[in-house]
């Protein structure tokens, strides 16, 4: 009996032990695991300049004595110039350099039309005569009327120098003289009157009036443009006023001759601002030295307004945080944070205002890994053109 007691406690004493419960099991893999990402944490510079490195990448510079930490790959640009330009477009109305409509200074009837719609005419030059042979009649009164009264004054003298008349006699005399010659002045200018002349060089528009037609200084009887230049009077507002001054270009286009750009200047800036529109009337001068202009064309007028000159980043530079803006600056191979103002965009391009000028280096792509200070590598960088 007693040997079959030693084989069963042989048996039992090589009976494997019962297993591990599965929580202990359970917190060995998450203590691995843990393990395992601090170790990529701490690790992540290296692990990425190895990836870096084995597309093309290059080596950066040593952070200290002994070290051999490599920068975050990046993609950087050079900070540009660009002008605050506004392009202010407006429509205006065109009208001659001097222009005027004619009317009689007498009644009559026309005589004489000696022009016709279109010619070009000079200064003084008759366009039309009215029936003056009354006027004609009253000049002619007028000169015997002095020779009389210059006879009489000569005759009162020898008298006076006789001792037969008075130097009142010859007073009254030298006075009728003068009457008569103002007289014969007034018959001049009403026969002047009765023909209508050209108050300076331009062109005439149609007659209204035929020969034959009587008119009187209420008739409107012909005009005359001086159209050697346009003037185009058009509205800016008055956000652009400081921006703009005499002599400066505008490009003007007309219906009449489609995508034709026609150049003029500024001329004049009113004196005052429209309360209602908040505007500023200015008026540009149009060379129209081949007469293809017309008093009475619209025209689009585009005017450049010049503006301060900042620096310009790429679209992609510019960052956002609780509400301000900036952008990673690269100086001695490390990442720098610059607070900068948004100006203006100009499609890819971005004006902006702050402590940044041109040909600073900025980080286009990859500013999620960047902290001030961190190594930074990167190729030769591009450039935001200037202008």
């Amino acid at each position: 009996m007693a040997p079959k007691r030693s084989a069963a406690k042989s048996r039992k004493a090589q009976t494997p032990e019962t297993p591990a419960s599965p929580g202990w099991i359970q917190l060995a893999v998450f203590i691995a695991l843990l393990g395992a990402a601090a170790g990529l944490w701490i690790g992540r510079d290296y692990v990425s300049a190895v990836v870096a490195g084995a597309t093309g990448g290059s080596q950066t510079q040593k952070s200290g004595p002994g070290s051999a930490e490599q920068g975050v790959p990046v993609v950087v640009a050079k900070v540009g110039t660009t002008r605050d330009d506004a392009i202010v477009g407006a429509i205006g109305t065109g009208r001659a350099r001097q222009s005027v409509m004619l009317y009689p200074d007498e009644t009559g009837e026309i005589q004489h039309v000696f022009v016709s719609g279109g010619d070009r005419i000079e200064q003084g030059q008759p366009i039309m005569r009215l029936d003056s042979r009354e006027a004609e009649l009253a000049v002619r009164v007028a000169r015997t009327k002095l020779v009389e009264a210059e006879r009489a004054l000569a005759r009162a003298e020898q008298l006076k120098e006789r001792k037969i008349g008075s130097q009142a006699n010859v007073d009254d005399a030298r006075t009728v003289v003068d009457r008569t010659e103002l007289e014969l002045q007034q018959a001049e200018v009403a026969l002047a009157d009765h023909e209508i002349k050209a108050p300076f060089d331009g062109v005439v528009g149609i007659p209204k009036f035929e020969r034959g037609d009587r008119v009187s200084p209420t008739s409107a009887v012909v005009t005359i443009d001086d159209r050697s230049e346009l003037i185009v009077e058009f509205e800016v507002p008055e956000q652009y006023l400081a921006r703009i001054r005499k002599g400066q270009k505008v490009d003007a286009h007309t219906p009449s001759y489609g995508d034709r750009t026609f150049e003029g200047v500024i001329s004049h800036i009113d004196s005052r601002i429209e309360p209602t529109s908040r505007t500023v009337t200015v008026r540009a001068s149009i060379p129209n030295k081949q007469d293809l202009l017309r008093p009475g064309m619209s025209f689009v007028v585009d005017l450049t307004v010049h503006g301060k000159t900042y620096p310009s980043v790429p679209e992609l530079a510019l960052q956002w945080r609780k509400g301000e803006s900036y952008v990673w600056r690269v100086r001695d191979g490390k990442a720098e944070r610059v607070v900068v103002r948004s100006v203006k965009r100009l499609n890819d391009t971005i004006l902006v205002d702050g402590d940044i000028s041109k040909g600073d280096v900025v980080v286009v792509e990859g500013v999620h890994r960047l902290r001030p200070g961190r190594l930074v590598r990167f190729a030769e960088p591009g450039s935001v053109p200037s202008s």
